[in-house]
């Protein structure tokens, strides 16, 4: 039922709707899920294509900045090996046997060999010598060696009982960075361990490498070994700040990069974000010696681009996590530019449609507004060819139909006139022959009754009479003209009747000059005349011609007698007079169906006739009349 009322209520306000309305809002409709079509399409295959191509871009990037940024390990265990395999060090850890000023001695000659060390290696924070061969010397100077229960206490120590070297990460020192070291067992001439060489890395050492490359610090970075742990967390502690810092020209602190691995302190990995990914998803993904990228979900919900890249010579990788919206917010950028040039593209495109809707509208406007004037009765109205085919042939059709209902009406026209023409000739053909009979057969009986000078009287009457009858053929007379010929017929009919006949005539002088169907008196004069019988021997017959209050465009005229009245259930349609009936039926083929003649008994006795007939002032009124224009 809601879908029902739904359909009608939407064809209502269709069927209400303009074609101009319907067909713009129909043409910004199709654009507008056009080019949101088009548009998400395109900004789909252009972001996933992007996107693709950022990937590969920045992945060939990160194999190249792990080819370069880990060149400097082949130095630093070059410098450990050197230490390692250095003579003279090794002979200055023999002290079993010698002195005290002689192992004070051996121990600055080692601080020397540790400082120069220091001062011509590159990238390297500290160099540092562990061993027990001094316990039993105190300085009065600080310097890098120290005993080995310093570092027997990390976790990293133990590894090396199996190896000669390791890369260990280390605990943060007094300035809070965190590093990253290379420890070296240094062998006595017994094949014993004399010492340990630890060569210590700082973040600020790592990331430097990397530093003509900013873009792969962008994100988090994560540097971790064959075994998929996390050495080393570079890059900003939240990815975002850091690409938009990068993006307005700011540069990495050295603060920005943490140690993030298993084996250190809980304190220590805290003061970084956690990994996007885990030692578990490395080891999964990173098992070949193989580079690659992949799309994961960030603990925030949000897409992340995790990069890595193949191992270096000591088989680390960099493994780098960016958030995707971060990648594509350029190719966003790009996508709302794209949104508000097609916004644009379709504001401009439903005007110049609301326009050209308006000119092809407009031959369809031209022939609604000839039809109407066409409905008013203007037939000469036409429309004007349009430059399509469609309305062309709308236009040459509504042409035609215009023209041919012009010449069908005049038909009808000239029809109707003929019609009305032949049946008053008809009608007079039958009533003045009666007429004139009787004239002929009264003037017969007087002229044997009377001098020659009644008749001459008479015949003068009659000559009248005949003249306005006839009106050289005219259908309409004036009302003067018309009561001249009712007085001449009732003066001859006074000199013939045994009873006298008062005639009293109350004219409005304004219609006086007005047009009216000839021969409309005379005949109820007539009928009052042969039947009235008055009772005291005087026929009184009385003629009111007046304008309607109500309706000043009608003239009344009232012919009342003082005879015996209307039969009863006596009716206009029944009457065999042909008189009575001839006035009604002229009157009305002329004038039309609202006008006539209407009889009833009068108030004080007799018949009362009214006749009902529009004002004709002009001979052009009266030629509208004729030609039936105003019926």
């Amino acid at each position: 039922m809601g879908k029902r009322r739904l359909s009608l209520f939407i064809n209502h306000k269709l069927q209400q709707s303009k074609l101009t309305t319907l067909m713009v809002t129909c043409f910004i409709a199709f654009n507008l899920l056009l080019v949101s079509g088009i548009v998400w399409l395109a900004y789909q295959s252009f972001s996933t294509i992007t996107f693709t191509e950022i990937s590969k871009a920045r992945l060939a990037l990160l194999n190249e900045s792990t080819r370069r940024g880990f060149d400097f390990i082949t130095g630093v265990t070059g410098t450990a090996y050197s230490l390692a395999s250095n003579r003279e060090l090794s002979s200055l850890l023999e002290t079993a046997g010698t002195g005290r000023l002689t192992q004070i001695h051996q121990r600055r000659e080692l601080a020397k060999i540790l400082d120069h060390t220091l001062v011509v290696s590159e990238g390297i924070t500290s160099v540092e010598l562990y061993t027990d061969a001094f316990n039993g010397v105190n300085v009065t100077m600080a310097d890098r060696i120290f005993p080995v229960d310093t570092i027997a206490g990390d976790t990293w120590f133990t590894a090396l009982e199996h190896a000669d070297a390791a890369w260990v990460p280390l605990r943060e020192n007094e300035s809070g960075h965190s590093l990253v070291g290379y420890a070296q067992r240094i062998f006595d001439s017994r094949g014993s361990t004399a010492a340990y060489v630890l060569i210590r890395l700082s973040r600020a050492d790592i990331v430097r490498r990397f530093a003509d490359m900013p873009m792969v610090l962008d994100g988090q970075v994560l540097l971790v070994d064959t075994a998929g742990n996390v050495i080393m967390q570079m890059g900003e502690t939240d990815p975002v700040r850091a690409y938009d810092q990068r993006s307005s020209g700011k540069e990495d602190s050295d603060e920005d990069a943490v140690v993030a691995d298993s084996h250190l302190p809980v304190d220590t990995a805290a003061r970084g974000t956690l990994p996007v990914v885990d030692s578990e998803w490395i080891q999964e993904h990173a098992q070949q010696n193989e580079d690659g990228f992949e799309v994961v979900s960030g603990d925030g919900g949000g897409a992340q681009l995790v990069l890595y890249s193949k191992p270096a010579t000591l088989q680390w990788r960099l493994v780098q996590t960016i958030p995707v919206h971060t990648l594509l917010s350029p190719v966003r950028y790009a996508g709302w530019q794209v949104l508000g040039i097609a916004v644009v593209g379709l504001v401009c495109s439903a005007v110049f449609a609301y326009l050209f809707v308006r000119r092809i509208i407009r031959p369809l406007r031209q022939l609604i507004k000839r039809m109407r004037q066409l409905e008013k009765g203007d037939f000469e109205t036409r429309v004007q060819l349009s430059f399509t085919q469609e309305y062309a042939h709308l236009a040459y059709g509504f042409n035609h139909m215009a023209s041919r209902l012009t010449e069908l009406m005049n038909q009808v026209k000239e029809e109707s006139r003929a019609k009305r023409e032949a049946q008053t000739s008809l009608l007079e053909a039958q009533i003045k022959p009666h007429f004139l009979y009787n004239t002929l057969d009264m003037i017969h009986w007087r002229a044997l009754d009377y001098e020659a000078k009644d008749i001459s009287r008479m015949i003068v009457q009659l000559s009248k009479l005949l003249r306005i009858g006839l009106s050289g053929g005219k259908m309409f007379i004036k009302i003067r003209d018309e009561l001249e010929h009712a007085r001449c017929y009732v003066s001859i009919q006074a000199e013939r009747l045994p009873f006298s006949i008062h005639y009293e005539e109350k004219i409005d002088p304004r219609v006086r000059s007005c047009y009216i169907p000839k021969i409309i008196l005379q005949p109820f004069i007539e009928n009052a005349v042969i039947h009235a019988n008055p009772k005291d021997e005087t026929l009184q017959i009385r003629v009111e011609i007046w304008e309607e209050t109500e309706d000043p465009s009608r003239v009344i005229i009232q012919i009342i007698d003082n005879g015996q009245g209307l039969p009863e259930e006596w009716g206009l349609e029944s009457s065999s007079g042909i008189g009575v009936r001839n006035v009604h039926q002229r009157i009305q083929l002329y004038c039309g169906k609202g006008y006539g003649v209407h009889l009833r008994t009068g108030s004080s006795g007799g018949v009362q006739v009214t006749i009902s007939l529009p004002r004709i002032e002009t001979e052009e009124q009266l030629n509208l009349w004729l030609d039936g224009e105003n019926i």
